[in-house]
């Protein structure tokens, strides 16, 4: 695990291209909310990260040790770093909307099956609804919930072995392949994967808790009262998920090295 903190540390401590992330997507952010063009704007903002996670991981995999990491990171221009593997980001762009496509109708046709549909009507009062449902229905979710809580840890490996690849097609197989791969499951059983998967959700879990806690009270409240402040927050908020972003490529590389060892 030390490997992961040693890496994002120094991806963070080249400290141009971090700004210079930092800036494009706090644009990028800032523009989201107009229609249409926020649309293009969220889906440029995940390629241009995912981008960034295949370089890395490249650089990680082409370099003899941490130094020569760094190094070679801040000989690649900016044209690289950011825009170099836009088709392979595109392909786990692709097969992450199709795994999150086969979540949702997995969910819906546990509802169908159980004719328990009226429970999404009210997505604010869904968990009370679910405790009101029949029994089948809560059996029935409570399966999906532990089969999607293992498939994450699962995911987190094959997510890692995307980012090793440099195409579309190898990048969309791989990312896609994690619903079915059950070799693959298998090997993720060892002790050095379970504890990058434990430290890394512990981590971002506490992150984003407290990001979202204070985003809901102070953040959002501010930005109501004092809209200027928006271009100082904003930026903020992306360093953290920058930085978050970079953790969790290194996370899952080194989790799914674990794999081939």
């Amino acid at each position: 695990m030390k490997e992961v903190f040693k890496y994002t540390f120094l991806t963070v401590a080249e400290w141009k291209k971090f700004l210079f992330v930092v800036l494009i997507i706090s644009i990028l952010t800032l523009i989201e909310p107009f229609p249409f063009i926020g649309i293009t704007a969220n889906i440029f903002e995940k390629l241009l990260y995912l981008s960034i996670g295949v370089f890395l991981i490249y650089l990680v995999k082409n370099s003899n040790s941490p130094d020569n990491y760094f190094e070679n990171l801040k000989r690649n221009g900016f044209g690289s770093f950011l825009f170099h593997y836009i088709p392979a980001s595109s392909g786990i762009l692709l097969g992450l909307f199709i795994i999150g496509t086969f979540w949702a109708m997995f969910f819906i046709l546990i509802l169908q099956f159980t004719n328990s549909m009226y429970i999404i009507a009210s997505p604010h009062n869904i968990f009370l609804k679910i405790t009101s449902s029949p029994f089948i229905t809560q059996v029935l979710i409570g399966f999906y919930l532990i089969y999607l809580l293992f498939f994450s840890y699962i995911f987190l490996g094959k997510f890692g072995n995307s980012l090793t690849k440099t195409n579309f097609k190898d990048a969309f197989l791989t990312i896609v392949s994690s619903l079915i791969d059950f070799s693959y499951w298998v090997k993720t059983f060892n002790i050095k994967y379970f504890l990058i998967y434990l430290i890394w959700s512990f981590i971002t879990s506490i992150i984003y808790f407290f990001t979202a806690i204070g985003f809901i009270f102070i953040i959002y409240p501010t930005l109501l009262q004092n809209p200027n402040l928006s271009l100082i927050l904003i930026p903020l908020l992306v360093s953290i998920y920058t930085i978050l972003a970079y953790f969790t490529f290194f996370s899952s590389y080194f989790a799914d090295k674990t794999t081939r060892n």
